[in-house]
């Protein structure tokens, strides 16, 4: 690897990170904030789709115009400082009305983030000819990990939530500070000139369909999960996060590991192949109603799953030739989408029937996912050896 890239990886890591370990933070408390100002499931999916619309919204203006105005770090910084207290005020506000405004705010600062960090990565991976964008969500997945894990003892340490977050989003503060001192330098930042809307082109739109049901799942994953544990395994809260503590084990071994198991399997084995492998573990689990044997089943589900984007994003750079920026903010705004119609739809499925239905749902889905992967890469394979 290059000297000269070894700062912006690691700030671009370093992000990737903390973002999600405040992510992962927030929504093991969610069940807490639920119970506290007496929100439905249906409520809550209402307020997850605010969330969902704002970051598909950021996500876009954050790509197009922010960035090309102001450069990457201003924009990541900008996102960082909207990001950092607004769990803490959400833990203190008095009805369901707010809670919902105010998530909102945090899926504006979430938007400005993902895309360019990502784009990031992406530029330094085709850069460096190294295997990258792997070890991007396997930070992702090491922050989400650690942040639920930090508040399963959080819960146990500390009575007030607010404190918690308070604490969390002071780190975050900081991370934002020292991205403005030794974050990315001016010459590597994406600044591009784009038009402001542009539709995707070739098969983005399909990669970007496959991503919005790899979003989706794993919104539900992270927003209903511990809910589902809790309220109809009979979970206790503090083992509510274990769920997510298990889906990201399995993640983030599988992505530190990316860069061996591309290499020697391939992307349609990596991509596809565990995809399907681990779904059919995963519905297998579930039918037991077993809490353990879910968590091995969850395990093994994060680990099969954890390279499909990191496989569909390069799939999609390899094929298309638009820029590197503007294909990633395109891939991301269509998957993000998933957040918004996954877990809000999971909510009204979730009062209609129950949630334990949905996560069969989730692995059947992904099923699916795994088979159109196999598919677009087989075809292009076909297409290039009949040239």
């Amino acid at each position: 690897m290059k000297t000269e890239f070894k700062k912006e990886i690691r700030t671009c890591f370093g992000g990737a990170f903390l973002i999600m370990f405040m992510i992962g933070v927030y929504f093991v408390y969610l069940p807490w904030n639920m119970e506290r100002l007496n929100i439905s499931e249906t409520q809550l999916g209402v307020s997850i789709c605010a969330f969902g619309f704002a970051n598909l919204f950021a996500n876009q203006f954050g790509a197009r115009i922010m960035v090309p105005k102001i450069g990457t770090s201003k924009t990541i910084i900008l996102g960082t400082i909207i990001f950092s207290y607004l769990p803490m005020i959400i833990a203190s506000v008095p009805n369901y009305f707010y809670f919902t405004i105010f998530f909102i705010p945090i899926g504006i600062g979430a938007g400005l983030i993902f895309p360019v960090l990502n784009s990031q990565i992406a530029i330094i991976e085709q850069k460096t000819k190294r295997i990258l964008i792997p070890f991007t969500q396997a930070c992702f997945s090491a922050g989400s990990l650690c942040g639920a894990l930090s508040a399963a003892l959080f819960i146990k340490l500390i009575p007030d939530p607010r404190i918690t977050f308070c604490i969390v989003g002071t780190l975050f503060f900081v991370y934002a500070s020292c991205f403005y001192f030794f974050g990315l330098e001016k010459k590597y930042e994406i600044n591009e000139k784009v038009e402001v809307f542009q539709l995707p082109k070739n098969n983005i739109l399909i990669y970007g369909f496959l991503l919005m049901m790899n979003f989706a799942t794993l919104g539900i994953i992270i927003d209903w999960s511990p809910v589902w544990l809790t309220k109809e395994l009979g979970a206790p809260l503090f083992l509510g996060g274990l769920i997510i503590i298990f889906f990201n084990g399995g993640e983030i071994f599988a992505r530190v590991a990316a860069s061996k198991l591309i290499n020697k399997f391939g992307d349609i084995i990596v991509g596809s192949y565990f995809s399907i492998i681990s779904c059919i573990i995963l519905f297998l689990s579930i039918l037991t109603s077993n809490l353990y044997l879910i968590l091995v089943g969850i395990l093994i589900f994060g680990f099969g799953t954890a390279n499909f984007v990191a496989v569909v994003l390069r799939q999609a750079i390899n094929e298309t030739n638009e820029s590197i920026s503007i294909t990633v903010s395109n891939l991301l705004t269509l998957g993000f989408a998933g957040f918004i119609f996954g877990p809000a739809i999971v909510g009204y499925l979730a009062e209609l029937i129950n949630l334990t239905f949905n996560m069969y749902l989730l692995s059947i889905i992904w099923a699916f996912n795994g088979l159109a992967l196999f598919y677009l890469i087989k075809k292009k394979y076909i297409k290039r050896k009949l040239m």
